[in-house]
């Protein structure tokens, strides 16, 4: 088999090539020959006892797979090489038929689908300039956004012809010639003479319409023969590993940027040899959540580098043995901590030739060896033919510690209710570690509060939770080698005089636990007391204390004063040099003094006049002359009796309300301090702590 993948419900599916006619298939697998040399791929369930889908990928050439890939959807991926004139393509897929003899293919399955509709998208991949070109399998993965990259080997040309090899906005466009190192240099003239075979890598978005489906595709190579036999991907990045001609490589590309009008070409983020004196080869590759490349293959050579870490074997056991290393592709540095690598075999030859690693940075690998002295742990079984598989799990190396920079606190001292800092440092001692959790215990709730945690460095998307049974828990995620993140605990003292403390302790996965007691914080209290205890004034006239503060000790923060309750109308108080206290760091007691100033007393007697009064004035003589109007002249006729008697009425009424407006009542205004004896609250407050001292002012 050329790939294994295993979907989120445990069931496995598998890649390869063979000459089988009767290998077995599904009910209705998709159309093809079955005799010959063909590609196949089959799912089994997580049992291995149902076989789920298997089909032949198959024309009317050889077909062989080279690589296998699973997106999270349980859709697969499988890339490889044919000579098929017939090999199944799909409508509307990027090269429906072949260029030359030898060309790539890549095709997307449905395991859930049977016969043709489970083919969802399948195409040729390669040039026919010269007809007699190379094409070389390599590798296949897929990213979260079900973006497809294919990597391999080819000598197909690209000089402007219509049967050119595919190359869009490629790093290099000519084979076997790279790129300027200068952005301002113009590009080469490609050759037409076909050369050695160069790495190729292509990204495909396989929901773009018809025509737009290749992202981009580029050469990737010099004078000799390269080949890219595997390829990783993360959000954005495209990883390959492979050979040049005579030592592995690996190499990290980004993403084209884009703009309105244009795209750029895709950019080479990383590269870097891998080998020693002898021959090296890298057949596959894994990216960790840190942009780590997880590379193995095979190696000849007595100085294969091992990277700062602890090999697991240091040196060349047989004639060629795998190689495991992992490359920090986020710095451009060949001494890197986050780079390491071992040998891994016995006496005769072995290859890695699969990688992979987990969410916990574990890192396996598969591949065959001929060694019966093989280096093992815990072995299923001995070796029992002249070649055999292997498996192989290695564990990173969990050295996490808070001794490389020690806790800090700050300040120290500082006063009851201001906030004090713990820092923890943690440095990573190891390798590459996964689920790092950081732990502090808190103090008792009756010594302190809590504010915040906060962390600094470790993987993206960590952060602490809220306290949960006086624990506060950090997630740091994945934490490369000799990375020193740290976690900030803030609390607020409440008690005092006392000495704060904090402890905490890491791991990874629960593994390598460590733990330390950050230094303690002394907290220091502060009193309030003002002389003298009752002050008597004349109204108008202010009342003058002393507040006296005394610390238990240094206190650096500031302690502001005032008046919280009891004064009386008309009274203010100040405090004439200064209200905030701010130099108490030698432990001294610190005086203010206070003043209350009163008003004194106005009174303001009411009006003579009562509103309303005018009114009556006016309409009391007015009223006596028209009923006198109303009773003389003429005959006293029954309707001059009724307004008469009408006017008497109102006039009589009038006379009574007289009596209101005459009335002599009035309300004196009294504006200041009122005189009486007044108990007033001085307070000290200094953070969320605060401090009071009963007075009394009497006012005559």
């Amino acid at each position: 088999p050329s790939g294994v993948a295993v979907d989120s419900a445990s069931n496995v599916a598998v890649a390869g090539t063979t000459t089988s006619t009767n290998f077995p298939t599904s009910s209705s697998p998709i159309p093809g020959p079955q005799s010959g040399t063909h590609a196949f791929v089959s799912e089994v369930d997580s049992a291995g006892q149902t076989l789920l889908y298997s089909t032949y990928l198959a024309g009317d050439g050889i077909d062989a797979a080279s690589g296998l890939a699973e997106d999270v959807r349980g859709k697969l991926y499988v890339t490889g090489t044919t000579t098929s004139s017939n090999f199944p393509t799909t409508i509307g897929s990027f090269q429906l038929t072949p260029l030359a003899t030898s060309q790539s293919f890549m095709s997307k399955i449905d395991p859930t689908l049977l016969g043709t509709p489970s083919l969802v998208y399948s195409t040729y991949f390669g040039g026919g300039n010269p007809t007699t070109g190379t094409t070389i399998g390599g590798g296949i993965a897929v990213d979260q956004n079900n973006n497809v990259y294919i990597t391999g080997g080819t000598n197909f040309l690209h000089v402007g012809n219509a049967d050119d090899f595919p190359i869009l906005n490629g790093y290099q466009s000519c084979l076997n010639v790279p790129p300027p190192s200068s952005t301002t240099t113009p590009p080469p003239s490609c050759t037409p003479t076909p050369g050695p075979t160069d790495a190729f890598l292509a990204k495909f978005n396989l929901a773009a319409a018809s025509g737009a489906q290749l992202v981009y595709s580029t050469y990737f190579g010099g004078a000799g023969n390269d080949v890219g036999y595997a390829v990783a991907a993360d959000t954005g990045n495209a990883y390959i590993t492979g050979s040049t001609t005579s030592d592995a490589f690996v190499a990290k590309f980004g993403n084209p940027s884009t703009s309105s009008t244009t795209t750029s070409n895709v950019p080479l983020v990383y590269f870097s040899y891998l080998g020693g004196s002898g021959t090296d080869v890298g057949l596959g590759i894994a990216v960790d959540s840190l942009q780590g490349a997880r590379v193995t293959g095979w190696t000849n050579s007595g100085d294969f580098p091992l990277g700062s870490g602890t090999p697991i074997q240091s040196g060349l056991a047989g004639g060629i043995d795998a190689f495991i290393s992992r490359i920090d592709t986020s710095v451009q540095s060949a001494t890197a901590p986050g780079h390491f690598g071992t040998y891994l075999g016995g006496s005769a030859n072995d290859f890695g030739t699969s990688i992979a690693t987990d969410a916990q940075s574990n890192t396996y690998v598969v591949g065959e060896t001929a060694s019966g002295n093989f280096k093992t742990q815990s072995p299923l079984q001995g070796l029992k033919g002249g070649t055999d598989a292997f498996v192989a799990k290695l564990v990173p190396k969990v050295s996490l510690s808070f001794l490389t920079t020690l806790p800090t606190v700050t300040p120290s001292p500082v006063g009851v209710g201001n906030q004090v800092t713990f820092k923890y440092t943690i440095t990573n001692a190891g390798d590459p570690v996964s689920g790092v959790t950081f732990t502090d215990n808190l103090p008792s709730s009756t010594l302190a509060t809590f504010v915040s945690a906060t962390t600094a460095g470790g993987s993206a998307g960590n952060g602490c939770s809220a306290p949960v049974n006086s624990t506060v828990q950090c997630n740091l995620g994945t934490i490369e080698a000799a990375a020193v993140p740290t976690v900030t605990v803030i609390l607020t003292p409440i008690t005092a005089p006392t000495s704060l403390g904090n402890s905490a302790q890491v791991s990874a996965n629960g593994i390598g636990t460590t733990s330390i007691t950050a230094p303690s914080a002394t907290v220091n209290d502060f009193q309030i007391t003002v002389a003298p205890s009752t002050a008597t004034v004349n109204a108008g006239t202010p009342a003058t204390y002393t507040a006296t503060v005394t610390p238990t000790g240094p206190i650096p923060d500031t302690i502001s004063l005032s008046c919280s309750s009891g004064l009386p109308t008309g009274a203010t108080c100040t405090f004439p040099n200064g209200a905030s206290i701010t130099n108490l760091n030698n432990g001294s007691a610190v005086t203010r003094q206070l003043v209350i100033n009163t008003t004194a007393r106005v009174t303001t007697p009411a009006s003579l006049w009562k509103t309303g009064g005018p009114v009556y004035a006016f309409w009391f003589p007015i009223s006596g002359l028209a009923l006198l109007g109303v009773g003389f002249g003429g005959k006293i006729t029954r309707k001059r009796y009724g307004l008469l008697a009408l006017l008497l009425a109102g006039f009589i009424g009038l006379i009574v309300f007289q009596a209101g407006c005459s009335s002599s009542r009035s309300t004196n205004i009294t504006t200041g301090t009122p005189a009486g004896t007044y108990p007033l609250t001085i307070t000290s407050t200094s953070g969320s702590a605060s401090r009071t001292f009963p007075i009394a002012l009497v006012v005559n």
